[in-house]
């Protein structure tokens, strides 16, 4: 299923916190160690958490009546910065916002 929608925020916080689980028993991490680019740690999969995170307040505010003018996390260079400067979302930095529908 393909959604897009302020319900994603619920379905990616149970991701976090799965991964919360895990990485806090630092299950199934083994594999991973024997990869060169997780050889001095894991700031990958901690760096891909703070994405998500951000992603989900960037949903959870999307409900909110003041998103037009909402700013975001401002923890330096995070997804919603990016978000904003147009890198990867559609118009106005909004996850699905501008998406162009072609007719034929």
């Amino acid at each position: 299923m393909i959604a897009n929608h302020t319900s994603m925020a619920q379905l990616f916080g149970h991701t976090v916190s799965q991964y919360d689980k895990l990485r806090k028993r630092n299950a199934f991490l083994e594999q991973y160690r024997r990869e060169p680019m997780f050889a001095d740690g894991f700031e990958e999969f901690d760096s891909a958490r703070e994405v998500v995170t951000d992603l989900i307040e960037e949903y959870k505010a999307a409900e909110r009546p003041d998103y037009v003018s909402w700013e975001g996390v401002t923890r330096g260079e995070s997804a919603s910065a990016m978000m904003h400067a147009g890198a990867g979302a559609g118009a106005g930095g909004r996850p699905g916002a501008g998406a162009v529908v072609e007719e034929r």
